[in-house]
């Protein structure tokens, strides 16, 4: 995978696994994250749901990350000497295989987010998030690079066929083992981890998930439809008060809304 994304050959014992096994009060983890030749620290995550706020999950998982490498090599208090100490540079990526139609490749960036723009005679952090869409049939190039993530989208590519096909989501999940292994698809992983996939894979309820994505698109229309009026009550001049009443977002957003309305 590193090389697919980096062009940079390592092997194995170049490697340093150090995914985080608890963040942010236990409710999140991290999906991957691992040290190349000491040099490197990529931290990924793997989506199917929605995924602007990954910038700012990955911002609390890179502190943690860099705490955790620190203390395995023993160098807490190096930080605190004059000599400036040196650590892996940080690069993240995104790897999304949801139902929503998306392009091959977007970059996020941490300052969407912020609430305002930035004070230039301040310090300032951004953090661009390439995010890799990894359907089936999607960066051919990348799945060239690294056969096993190719395998990895046929094998949810396959096991959302058998969805459609059977009621029953267990056997669809058991169905898709089977016919990976008789087709060579991650097979040898299959074959040792399939009990494992089964069972991790029949804990999710597809139902549920599709439930929770409906409503978070409600409110994203919801908010789309709330800025919609606020441009329209700006346009025709109304006060900013009667604005934040009506709209329900904040004061801060509706000046910044009003700032970029006003032609330049």
């Amino acid at each position: 995978m590193y090389y697919a994304l980096s062009g940079d050959k390592c092997s194995p014992d170049e490697i340093t696994i150090i995914t985080l096994t608890t963040a942010i009060s236990g409710e999140l983890k991290n999906d991957l994250a691992f040290v190349v030749k000491g040099k490197a620290m990529i931290i990924g995550e793997h989506m199917s749901s929605p995924y602007d706020n990954m910038p700012i999950r990955l911002l609390i998982y890179v502190g943690l990350l860099y705490e955790k490498w620190i203390k395995m090599k023993g160098e807490e208090n190096f930080i605190y000497g004059s000599k400036l100490y040196k650590i892996p540079t940080p690069e993240f990526v995104v790897f999304y295989n949801g139902l929503a139609t998306k392009p091959e490749k977007e970059i996020l960036s941490l300052s969407h987010a912020f609430e305002h723009t930035r004070d230039k005679d301040l310090g300032f952090i951004e953090m661009e998030v390439p995010v890799y869409n990894i359907n089936k049939g999607m960066n051919k190039e990348l799945f060239d690079k690294s056969p096993n993530l190719k395998q990895y989208a046929d094998f949810v590519d396959k096991l959302r066929e058998f969805t459609k096909q059977y009621d029953d989501y267990n056997q669809a999940v058991k169905k898709t083992v089977e016919h990976c292994i008789k087709n060579n698809i991650l097979a040898e992983f299959l074959k040792k981890e399939g009990g494992k996939i089964v069972s991790l894979l029949s804990t999710y309820d597809p139902e549920v998930a599709r439930r929770v994505l409906e409503k978070e698109v409600r409110e994203d229309v919801r908010e789309d439809m709330r800025i919609e009026i606020a441009k329209e009550m700006l346009a025709d001049g109304d006060p900013i008060e009667k604005i934040i009443k009506l709209s329900k977002l904040s004061r801060e957003f509706i000046e910044n809304l009003q700032n970029d309305l006003v032609p330049s």
